[in-house]
């Protein structure tokens, strides 16, 4: 019976440490894993507004996107090129807004502003209106 309030007090403590753990800034789960990969992409018809999906080819599911706290991105054309003659990997710079919600990447004198949709650490959705909207669905590797 004398463990009970020790256990009250560890318990108590316990909750205190995991009800106050700071949430990840947006830049903090962009970058917190070393690998995106596309698991789904989808285009707004626009015939009826509403978002058509799209498959995603087999040598594009092996791809993936990283970002570092430093501002810069890669990207890794993964065990199976598409495009045999694509370098293999490629880099570029990316900012993102105040609020989280843009995400501009520079890549071969290109840039693209993405607008997030959803960020965890596990799922990144964007959407970019470059010849129609697309959505793209990623997931942390």
């Amino acid at each position: 019976m004398k463990n009970i309030p020790f256990l009250a007090i560890v318990a108590s403590c316990a909750l205190f440490f995991v009800a106050c753990k700071k949430d990840k800034s947006p830049e903090e789960l962009l970058t917190g894993t070393s690998c995106w990969k596309t698991v789904k992409i989808e285009n707004r018809a626009s015939a009826t507004d509403a978002w058509v999906e799209e498959t995603v080819e087999a040598c594009s599911k092996d791809d993936c996107t990283g970002f570092t706290s430093d501002g810069k991105t890669s990207f890794d054309e993964g065990a199976t090129k598409c495009d045999p003659g694509d370098p293999q990997s490629s880099s570029g710079t990316y900012t993102l807004s105040e609020d989280g919600k843009i995400l501009t990447v520079t890549q071969d004198g290109f840039t693209l502003p993405f607008t997030i949709e959803e960020l965890t650490a596990d799922k990144l959705v964007i959407t970019v209106s470059f010849l129609g909207d697309t959505r793209t669905t990623l997931e942390a590797n």
